[in-house]
C-alpha cells in the first residue's frame, strides 16, 4: 500500500490496535443467531447506495429489516446512545469494514449467517458505520441492520446535502487495489478489492457527500468483456437495484449534483465474430449514441446534476495509421455532439476530464493492471482538484 508517510503511520497503528487485544471493547460472533431478542431496538439507518428491504420475522424486533444488495461501495450508518450494539449479517461472499466513532475498524470477511456484538463502548453518543468493502462477485449480500438494548437510546443520522454518483466499470468498483501482484486468481481478487478506498469513495468523503457507486468490474456502457459478454451493459442495468436482475430503482431523494461517468470499457478487447457489431467503427458509432442518450436519461432523472465524464486522452490512444485516426476523429465528434445534446436539454454542465491532466504515472500494480491503492488517491486528489475548480457545482451553479 502506497501512502502519505502520516496516513502510513496512522495505518500501523491501526493494524496494532486490531492485533491487540482490546480491553474496552469486545467483539463477540454468535453463530446460533440468539443474541438479538424481540425486546431489543432497531436502530433507524441512512443507507448510501441502493438497497432491497424485506421484513425480518419474529422473533426478530419490530422494524427489523433484511437489506440485500449488490452494488459496490454500500454502507449503513445507524447513531444511539448506549454501551454496545449488535449487527446481524446473511452473506457468506463479502467483505466489510465496521467503524465506531473514531475506533479502529473491524473487518467482517464473507460472515455468514451469524450475529456479532460489539460491548464496550461506553455509556455514550456513538455513530456506527458499515461499509461494504468488496464486489459482490458470488451473488447478493445481505446485512440484517444494528440493534440495541431497550435501555439505550437510537438516534437518527442525518443524510448529508451533497450527493455525488459514479457510474463505471472496475477502475471504480478498486478491483484488486490491495494485491501486491499483477497476476491473481479469482480468489485473490474477491479479496484484495477495496471499493472503500478506491476513488469514488474517497472523492465523496473528502467532501462530506452521501455517494453511489453503480459499477461493474468488465461492463461497458453496452458491450462488456468476453466472460461477461452476453450480460447486459451499464446502460441496461443502470436503473435496477441489482446487476443480475431487474428490480427497479426509485428513490426521489437521490438527486446527485454530480454524476461521473468512466465511459470506455466497451472498447478493452477486439471484436470477436458472432458480436453484434461487425467493424470498430460499427461499434463506436452505437456506443456514442447509446452514451448520449444515457446522459439525457440521467438529466432527466436528476435535473440538478453536473457531469464529469471520463474522456481519452491523446495519451490514451496509442499507435498510429487509419484505425487510430478514425478512432480519434470519432471521439472528437462524440464529444461535440454530448456537448451540444446538453446545451439543448439545459444540462448545467458538463465537463470532460482526461487522464493527460493527471499530474502522476500511476503505477497500475493491482490484479490485471488495475490501479493501486496509491494510485486511487492519486486518481481522487486529481478529481477533487477539478471540483474546486468549480466552486457553485454543488449549489447548482
Amino acid at each position: 500500500m502506497r501512502v502519505s508517510p502520516f496516513s502510513l503511520r496512522s495505518a500501523i497503528l491501526a493494524a496494532a490496535l486490531l492485533a491487540t487485544p482490546l480491553t474496552a471493547q469486545t467483539v463477540t460472533t454468535d453463530p446460533a443467531n440468539h443474541t438479538i431478542s424481540p425486546g431489543m431496538l432497531t436502530l433507524p439507518l441512512h443507507i448510501g447506495g441502493r438497497v432491497q428491504a424485506m421484513p425480518l420475522p419474529p422473533p426478530m424486533p419490530k422494524g427489523a429489516l433484511l437489506y440485500w444488495h449488490h452494488w459496490p461501495a454500500i454502507y449503513f450508518e445507524g447513531a444511539f446512545i448506549g454501551d454496545r450494539v449488535a449487527l446481524k449479517f446473511d452473506d457468506a461472499g463479502d467483505e466489510y469494514r465496521l467503524l465506531i466513532d473514531d475506533k479502529p475498524p473491524i473487518p467482517f470477511f464473507r460472515p455468514g449467517k451469524v450475529e456479532i456484538t460489539v460491548v464496550g463502548l461506553g455509556s455514550s453518543a456513538h455513530h456506527a458505520r458499515l461499509e461494504k468493502v468488496s464486489e459482490s462477485f458470488l451473488g447478493h449480500g445481505a446485512f440484517g441492520g444494528f440493534y440495541i438494548p431497550r435501555n439505550e437510546r437510537p438516534l437518527r443520522v442525518k443524510p448529508r446535502r451533497r450527493q455525488i454518483e459514479f457510474i463505471g466499470p472496475s477502475g471504480m468498483v478498486g478491483f484488486g487495489d490491495r494485491s501486491t501482484k499483477i497476476e491473481c486468481t479469482f480468489d485473490e481478487m474477491t479479496r484484495t478489492t477495496d471499493a472503500q478506498q478506491a476513488y469514488p469513495a474517497l472523492v465523496a468523503r473528502h467532501f462530506s457527500a452521501d455517494y453511489q457507486v453503480n459499477a461493474s468490474s468488465g461492463r461497458g456502457l453496452i458491450r462488456n468483456v468476453k466472460e461477461i459478454r452476453k450480460e447486459p451493459g451499464l446502460i441496461a442495468i443502470h436503473s435496477s437495484i441489482f446487476i443480475d436482475q431487474a428490480v427497479p430503482y426509485f428513490d426521489p431523494k437521490w438527486q446527485p449534483q454530480i454524476i461521473m461517468i468512466a465511459p470506455f470499457a466497451d472498447f478493452a478487447s477486439e471484436l470477436e465474430a458472432g458480436e453484434k457489431w461487425t467493424t470498430q467503427e460499427q461499434l463506436f458509432d452505437d456506443w456514442a449514441r447509446s452514451y448520449q442518450a444515457f446522459v439525457l436519461d440521467l438529466h432527466h432523472r436528476s435535473p440538478r446534476a453536473a457531469f464529469l465524464l471520463e474522456w481519452l486522452g491523446d495519451k490514451d490512444i496509442s499507435g498510429s495509421g487509419p484505425e487510430v485516426d478514425l478512432f480519434k476523429k470519432k471521439a472528437a465528434a462524440a464529444r461535440q455532439a454530448i456537448t451540444e445534446m446538453g446545451r439543448r436539454n439545459g444540462i448545467r454542465a458538463i465537463e470532460f476530464v482526461t487522464y493527460d491532466s493527471i499530474g502522476a504515472k500511476l503505477e497500475q500494480s493491482g490484479c490485471a493492471h488495475h490501479d493501486n491503492l496509491k494510485d486511487h488517491r492519486i486518481t481522487a486528489d486529481w478529481i477533487e482538484r477539478i471540483i474546486d475548480a468549480h466552486p457553485g457545482i454543488w449549489d447548482g451553479k
